[in-house]
């Protein structure tokens, strides 16, 4: 009975106690970078003038229609099938007749 006692504390505890070291100092880190990172001031440049700046040269605002190509359809009347497209329609061929 007594040769069963070690191996009673391996068989209930789990076999990983937590997050490794490493894992949890290097997602601190992480987190700690990103929260730091939000504070920082804007560095990137613009690409055109400032739009904070009432100084700033702009140039004008143009329109264009949009629209422009835009041709009227007028309605048609109703036309049968056969006499839209006939001729370009490929031809039926007679039906076979089975011996």
């Amino acid at each position: 009975m007594l040769s069963q006692s070690p191996a009673t504390p391996a068989a209930v505890r789990p076999a990983r106690r937590g997050l490794p070291y490493r894992i949890v100092s290097g997602a601190c880190a992480l987190l700690t970078a990103v929260s730091l990172a939000g504070c920082q001031p804007r560095t990137v440049a613009f690409a055109g003038p400032d739009p904070a700046d009432p100084a700033a040269n702009e140039a004008p605002v143009r329109t264009s229609a949009v629209v422009a190509p835009y041709t009227p359809l007028r309605p048609t009347a109703p036309a049968g099938w056969g006499e839209r497209g006939g001729a370009r329609a490929p031809r039926s061929e007679p039906a076979r007749q089975e011996p």
